[in-house]
């Protein structure tokens, strides 16, 4: 058996939210998983590695430096899977290292910017699998687990309208790392139940479970595992207007979209008719994932596309334009000019520099 070296985040290691993407792997390859904390752990982490030499690589929604990765580790092909929420942006410099890899993509929008610049992109869309379910939940509860301060109470009370108009927000505080949370008012004191811990997955889906409403509890996802899981319990998810919730959530039919930017009061109705349309839609979407999933296996070890944008290769030139760095991008090269434009509407010319 072939073998593979699987590269995630710490906190994956706890939460288990991989593990559908180890089962798939776990098919074909004999897998070694090294789990790190990019946030804290420095380039020495990867000499913890114990097998040098693999197959296939796949770095699981992290970040490394593959020039510094090589110094440690030997294989024949590397995939990157990508999320929207914490990959640094796509001209960032480091993504003119990921040019060998295949990334494969689970959320749509990053697959585009991806395809955009030329890399070798995937795309499949991901369906966890429905759950039974026992208890449709008091239609005027709600259940939030706040990751970040920016999702929180607040926008809670904004979208519902105000604290009148429901009875009780069940609040699951277990922060992301380097997040803060602010005190709740006094006006909370009894409308909500916050929780900080719990023992197993199953009793934190009870908690949701007493809830029809479930807000997704960030701006942006690479693959939103919570959100959908509430989805997979029939909830009705109510999400900012972004990648991935809105890869997902059809307006009014299967859940609320909303403006994190200007939050207003949503007009919430039939939510049992949206809680059943939702647990149709994750069942035939499950139903497709079971066999489009292992196409990703086939993706892993195929030949990586060769048509790296040239703008994303160029090394970036800067100047400060009233004390802000502003980066030019090349878009035209001439026998002696390179043309850079910056805000779409200033053009520079820099004359080449002689090889003299």
């Amino acid at each position: 058996m072939k073998k593979l070296l699987f590269i995630g985040h710490y906190f994956h290691n706890k939460t288990k939210s991989s593990q559908f993407i180890l089962d798939i792997l776990a098919s074909k390859y004999e897998i070694t998983s090294f789990y790190y904390n990019p946030y804290t752990d420095d380039d020495n982490v990867f000499s913890n590695i114990k097998k040098s030499d693999f197959d296939v690589v796949v770095l699981w929604q992290i970040m490394p430096s593959i020039v510094t990765l090589k110094k440690y580790v030997t294989y024949k092909c590397i995939a990157f899977f990508p999320m929207y929420d914490s990959v640094e942006k796509i001209d960032s410099p480091i993504w003119t290292e990921y040019k060998e890899c295949n990334i494969i993509n689970f959320c749509l929008a990053q697959h585009k910017k991806c395809k955009k610049y030329g890399l070798s992109s995937y795309y499949i869309k991901y369906f966890p699998k429905p759950q039974e379910i026992t208890d449709w939940g008091d239609e005027k509860s709600v259940f939030l687990w706040q990751r970040t301060n920016l999702i929180n109470p607040e926008i809670v009370k904004k979208t519902l309208g105000s604290l009148s108009n429901f009875n009780t927000l069940y609040l699951h505080k277990v922060l992301d790392p380097n997040e803060t949370s602010k005190e709740l008012s006094h006006e909370w004191k009894n409308k909500v139940k916050i929780s900080t811990w719990f023992d197993t997955k199953e009793e934190m889906n009870n908690y949701m479970q007493a809830c029809a409403l479930y807000y997704a509890p960030r701006k942006l996802e690479g693959i939103g595992m919570s959100f959908l899981d509430a989805m997979a319990f029939g909830r009705c998810v109510i999400a900012p207007n972004n990648p991935t919730m809105n890869e997902y959530i059809q307006n009014g039919i299967n859940g609320y979209l909303y403006s994190l930017k200007q939050p207003k009061k949503i007009k919430i109705k039939n939510i049992r008719k949206i809680q059943k349309n939702t647990i149709k839609y994750i069942s035939d979407g499950y139903e497709k994932f079971q066999t489009d999933k292992f196409k990703i296996l086939d993706w892993l070890e195929a030949p990586v596309e060769k048509n790296i944008n040239k703008k994303l290769m160029d090394d970036n030139l800067s100047i400060d334009y009233k004390k802000k760095k502003i980066t030019l991008y090349t878009i035209k090269v001439t026998k002696n000019y390179k043309i850079y434009s910056f805000f779409n509407f200033i053009k520079i010319k820099i004359r080449k520099k002689s090889n003299g």
